[in-house]
């Protein structure tokens, strides 16, 4: 049993429990292997993290790592989001019959830029979200906040309420020159006037200790970081 000095530290503690239930714990490194997999997964399950996010080759390793345990996100097209949707669908169903619980699509979000590929990237978007949802598991869609206006960011989230997209993800976190921290809270603010209750939204790039995902808190329902927290 935890015995605490006093309330604060009673306090201090609950409130980081429930930080360390929104974090998808997520390693997308080259040098991946199995000892670091299950690495990975020991440190999800010892600081209690929502889950864990890695790329579909890396699903069935984890899955047999965590089980049930956890649950497993497959970061899909990642991160140039590029491949045509057919692709993703592909990659998405092998994650999901390798134990994914949950997918993290790159949407090819550039399109948004020109009014007369607007319905292409709506296709998409369409497509799969009908079939993860067909399948039973929650799709995160990922956009690049840090490249996008407030505009293109209002009409992404648009599309992705019309087709009942369970999560928004702000970001893969290897855009170069990206927004910083603080811009990227004004954009997230501006999303979450945007989207009704049940369209959440998902933070990734930047996150590197509690004191950020505590002013997070409000506007976001999930946090992608690579970093342990302190």
């Amino acid at each position: 049993m935890i015995v605490y000095k006093n309330i604060y530290e009673f306090l201090q503690n609950k409130e980081k429990q429930q930080y360390q239930q929104m974090i998808d714990y997520t390693n997308v490194s080259d040098n991946l292997d199995s000892d670091k997999i299950k690495e990975i997964c020991q440190q999800t399950e010892d600081n209690n993290f929502y889950g864990i996010c890695v790329l579909p080759e890396f699903v069935s390793l984890a899955f047999s790592f965590l089980g049930n345990n956890k649950k497993i996100s497959a970061l899909i097209d990642f991160p140039k989001g590029e491949s045509d949707t057919k692709t993703k669908i592909n990659k998405i169903d092998e994650a999901i019959n390798n134990g994914a619980d949950e997918v993290d699509v790159v949407i090819n979000y550039k399109l948004i830029k020109n009014e007369e590929d607007i319905e292409k990237l709506n296709e998409e978007i369409r497509k799969l979200t009908e079939y993860c949802h067909k399948e039973g598991v929650i799709i995160k869609i990922i956009i690049e906040i840090g490249a996008l206006n407030y505009q293109d960011i209002e009409k992404i989230c648009r599309i992705c309420i019309n087709n009942n997209v369970d999560y928004i993800m702000t970001s893969t976190g290897k855009l170069p020159n990206d927004d910083s921290f603080d811009k990227k809270i004004e954009k997230v603010k501006f999303m979450r006037k945007i989207l009704p209750n049940e369209t959440k939204i998902k933070f990734s790039g930047g996150i590197r200790n509690y004191s950020q995902v505590k002013e997070l808190l409000p506007f976001v329902d999930r946090v992608g970081t690579s970093t342990l927290l302190n």
